[in-house]
């Protein structure tokens, strides 16, 4: 199990400009629907966007503190 602020802190650690909005999808601490906008994601496909994503959560996801997450991801408006 993973806190919000915690899984958060996982994201803007490494996009920096992120905004991220997190909602626990069962109530259980390790399933989650992430939203991340970020400037970062301009002229970046979806996949790619998912991937800079998962690749912040990696380690949470190695050790069990994260089990599932859907992604969305926007560029500021």
């Amino acid at each position: 199990m993973i806190s919000i602020p915690d899984l958060i802190q996982l994201i803007t650690d490494k996009i920096s400009d992120a905004e991220v909005n997190v909602m626990d999808k069962t109530g259980m601490s390790d399933h989650f629907i992430i939203h991340v906008t970020s400037k970062a994601f301009a002229e970046v496909g979806i996949m790619d966007r998912h991937r800079m994503v998962m690749d912040c959560l990696s380690g949470a996801m190695s050790d069990g503190r994260v089990h599932a997450a859907e992604i969305k991801t926007d560029v500021p408006g």
